[in-house]
């Protein structure tokens, strides 16, 4: 049970979660301000969601994709969610884990 919940709050948390797009934009320095749907998607310009994707393939952006993670309350609250139902998940099912 605990381990189905983790798993629907991580999917919610990437796919579907309300946060700033943060894709690279020129001549901005913190990225897109749109709305976006989770962490991994960007926001309605479809380039930006293939930008967030790169940055998670290319090595030399992943630090990039890393800082959005933390950029603003509703990145970090959702970051912070994700972070916690994927331990809470990992907990519940490799036992001894919590020790």
């Amino acid at each position: 049970m605990i381990v189905t919940l983790s798993a629907l709050v991580l999917l919610w948390s990437f796919f579907q979660a309300p946060v700033t797009c943060g894709a690279p934009v020129r001549g901005r320095t913190d990225g897109c301000r749109n709305n976006a749907t989770g962490i991994l998607m960007g926001c309605h310009i479809h380039q930006h969601r293939w930008q967030k994707l790169k940055m998670l393939i290319f090595r030399r952006r992943v630090r990039e994709f890393c800082s959005g993670l933390f950029s603003d309350g509703k990145a970090t609250l959702v970051t912070l969610a994700a972070l916690g139902s994927f331990l809470s998940g990992l907990v519940a099912l490799i036992p001894g884990v919590a020790v």
